[in-house]
């Protein structure tokens, strides 16, 4: 295949004309393409027949809209060649009106939207073939001394529950565990030019604790226990509130009442 295209640009003579245009082809392009498996992604451009080989390799290997035998304007790269892709492209809904050699935005445009319906049929092609990995890969937290942090997940969680952040799932790995510590850290510690920032280390624990990173987590232990402690007076308050309130107007009836047996 890659003989074919090669013996298309014409020898020796035709190589260097493709490198400088080559940076007109965006790097996202590019990947596609690599990722497509395009077997000159080194020389891929938007000029002369580098470009008129790109277009044709994706209908004869990916696209293949048409019958080997109607290809035929499509490998003739001469003065109709444009011509017979405007047509092509028409056919396959992407906008190919006024595609000329010195067009080089429509020539990018037919060229992308070529790709991305070669990338689409390989993608349906794989769907259908249940070929894909749709599933998000499954990371088993790490056995032995490397997973040490799971004991503060429930507490994390409600950290970042309170802070109505997203939580950490039951099986988060160590380094999952101390990216959402430092989400806590900066939720209640920020360091904004218009707050004032809290100190962690300055924060008394009540125990002694020699790691400084280990430190500043019992620190944001603490200020959660004192935020559970808060509420906790909330309710107490709410609920001596609603006693006053029964007993300061007593409601009586007065048909109830016995004197004597």
């Amino acid at each position: 295949m890659g003989g074919f295209y090669q013996g298309k640009g014409g020898g020796k003579a035709a190589a260097p004309a493709a490198a400088p245009a080559a940076e007109g082809v965006p790097g996202a392009l590019k990947r596609k393409l690599q990722a497509l498996g395009y077997p000159e992604l080194g020389s891929v451009s938007l000029d002369g027949q580098a470009y008129m080989k790109v277009i044709l390799w994706l209908e004869e290997e990916k696209i293949r809209l048409y019958e080997k035998i109607d290809r035929a304007p499509l490998r003739k790269f001469d003065k109709s060649w444009f011509e017979a892709v405007a047509k092509y492209a028409k056919e396959l809904g992407v906008p190919a009106d006024g595609l000329t050699e010195k067009a080089i935005n429509v020539k990018l445009n037919v060229l992308n939207g070529l790709t991305n319906l070669a990338v689409h049929d390989i993608y349906r092609d794989q769907d259908e073939a249940n070929q894909l990995q749709n599933a998000v890969p499954h990371h088993a937290p790490a056995a032995g001394p490397k997973q040490r942090l799971g004991e503060l997940l429930p507490a994390l969680n409600r950290i970042l529950g309170t802070f109505e952040l997203p939580q950490l799932p039951q099986d988060a790995m160590d380094t999952d565990i101390l990216a959402g510590l430092k989400c806590a850290l900066v939720r209640v510690a920020p360091t904004g030019a218009e707050e004032p920032t809290m100190d962690l280390r300055k924060l008394p624990l009540g125990i002694d604790v020699a790691d400084p990173e280990v430190r500043k987590a019992v620190a944001v232990l603490r200020l959660l226990h004192g935020l559970e402690l808060q509420q906790l007076q909330v309710n107490i308050n709410t609920v001596i509130n609603e006693l006053q309130q029964l007993t300061a107007n007593p409601q009586t009836d007065s048909r109830l009442g016995r004197v004597g047996r």
